[in-house]
């Protein structure tokens, strides 16, 4: 417990000081030092510091008393400790509502009692508490070490604290049911409750019992709260200097659960690269890795890869990526599959238990279900290759290049927030191989090279004419629609690129080299 402004009024020294008001608050009262104050207050008063005044200057003025004492609480001090008998005669009753409105301890000290004497004895037995108190933290972290050093866990470290203060111990984190504890029968609370006020902070829950909440860092990006509720109807607060210690104590534990969890991550990315990579190691020392981490590498596998269209995933862990590999693993549980995942930079490389039958339909389930969820949570947009081609067992390095063709071909010709598969990219890859043969990109720019040319003469936009021209099948009436042109607009354009082209828009073959041309073009020039 802290020493409070109760523990004052129990020195022999104050038997003939009379408490005011503000005895409901005595307790939680801490008080940390010893001050004489008189108008003005100004900066002068500390938090938690406990005021002795004469009330000089203000005694025959009931306002400026008023303004003295509101000045004094508005502060933070303890209470303030008024001399009567000289200056003020008695507390005028304004002054005492208010410090009743605001539960302030106000104290009646007769004159003849000496401030010197209450400022000596006081400090003295703040110095003595302060002594005891380093005491009780020394043997805390004394016990709380040698658990650690026993390899005991963090819920021995937790019973061992509970048992120590007369509370249930235990530690949460506020956006999910992560919680650490040695009696789950004792909780009581909602998670709310707990994280809805600032802290370090003092409360009491609805059954009365007094609550204290002190913050703890889980992970390298993940803060929680260490909490205390006492099991006792009339406990006292616990001090900060101890509870402080003990959180830094109970760190031990969660750094030491960070490393494991660093650790496991490295190896993870690890292995996934010698997986993609199609580095040489024999099946049974890529298995024996694997089965470490508990990944079952035997099973049929496709590769999906994501591109996230927003803020990018470094490769040290961080809340986003943590978040997200939790909801991987929830919609591939959702599924009854297996997951392997990681991140590296912007991409997301998962590998999903899929056999190469079933690897199309797999993936979309997938990405069905996680789709929506991280885009409600974090508002993150990926775009997406899947690499079912080859699909199956012992795989992962083709797989993982189809999957990587497919995303970079999906973003480059249907844009960001798509979804592309190896088998759906047939066309484009089939025409950046044509577009690199020196024969095709002459007939190209014979084809529509003119075209192009006036268009960044004039303006005009034919190619993006001819390509919604071509698109609506040749309807004039629909493209025209679409491109906001009066008919006989269109019909200009498409004359003009039949002039420059030297093809006719009705013969079929001429249609064909056109859409050909267009399609080579945009993978050569606009496509990037």
């Amino acid at each position: 417990m802290n020493y409070s402004v109760k523990d004052v009024l129990s020195l022999p020294i104050m038997k003939e000081a009379a408490l005011v008001t503000g005895e409901k608050s005595i307790t939680a009262r801490v008080t940390e030092s010893i001050a004489v104050i008189e108008i003005p207050v100004e900066d002068f008063v500390r938090e938690n510091e406990l005021i002795l005044s004469t009330g000089i200057g203000c005694g025959s003025n009931p306002s400026l008393f008023l303004s003295f004492v509101g000045e004094v609480y508005s502060a933070g001090a303890a209470a303030l400790a008024i001399a009567v008998g000289r200056h003020v005669q008695e507390i005028p009753e304004d002054v005492i509502q208010f410090a009743n409105e605001k539960n302030f301890p106000l104290i009646e000290l007769p004159w003849e009692i000496r401030f010197s004497d209450i400022i000596k004895t006081v400090l003295e037995e703040i110095h003595q508490w302060q002594k005891d108190e380093l005491q009780k933290t020394d043997q805390i972290q004394r016990k709380l070490l040698q658990y650690f050093l026993e390899n005991k866990t963090i819920y021995d470290a937790l019973n061992f604290l509970g048992k120590k203060f007369s509370a249930h111990a235990f530690i949460i984190k506020q956006d999910s049911d992560f919680t650490l504890t040695s009696s789950p029968e004792k909780l009581t609370g909602s998670r709310h409750f707990y994280f809805e006020h600032s802290s370090p902070a003092v409360l009491y829950n609805e059954n009365g019992s007094l609550v204290q909440l002190t913050p703890i860092q889980l992970t390298n990006w993940e803060t929680g709260m260490f909490v205390l509720e006492s099991e006792a109807p009339a406990s006292l607060p616990i001090s900060w200097t101890i509870l402080n210690q003990a959180v830094s104590a109970l760190n031990l534990w969660l750094q030491k659960e960070q490393s494991k969890l660093d650790n496991a991550l490295k190896e993870k990315e690890e292995l996934i690269q010698q997986l993609i990579k199609n580095e040489r190691h024999s099946k049974s020392e890529l298995e024996t890795a694997a089965a470490s981490l508990e990944i079952d590498i035997a099973l049929p596998y496709v590769c999906i890869i994501g591109h996230q269209e927003t803020d990018g995933f470094d490769r040290v862990p961080n809340p986003l990526s943590r978040k997200v590999e939790n909801l991987l693993y929830s919609c591939a549980d959702k599924l009854k599959k297996k997951i392997i995942c990681a991140f590296t930079r912007d991409k997301l490389i998962i590998f999903l238990e899929a056999s190469r039958e079933e690897a199309n339909r797999s993936a979309h389930q997938f990405l069905d279900e996680f789709e929506p969820k991280i885009k409600a949570i974090e508002n993150a947009e990926f775009s997406w290759g899947i690499g079912e081609n080859h699909a199956g067992t012992y795989s992962f390095h083709t797989s993982y290049k189809d999957a990587l063709i497919a995303l970079e071909i999906g973003r480059n010709h249907k844009g960001s927030g798509t979804r592309s598969t190896y088998a759906n990219t047939g066309v484009f890859r089939m025409l950046s191989v044509l577009a690199k043969d020196s024969n095709a990109a002459e007939m190209m720019h014979k084809t529509i090279g003119a075209i192009a040319a006036y268009d960044k003469e004039r303006g005009l936009d034919l190619l993006h004419t001819l390509a919604s021209y071509l698109q609506n099948q040749g309807n004039v009436s629909q493209t025209s629609r679409i491109l906001s042109l009066h008919r006989q607009s269109l019909l200009y354009r498409l004359n003009k690129i039949e002039a420059l082209s030297g093809r006719s828009l009705g013969n079929p073959d001429d249609l064909f080299l056109l859409q050909l041309c267009l399609k080579l073009w945009t993978i050569r020039f606009e496509a990037i």
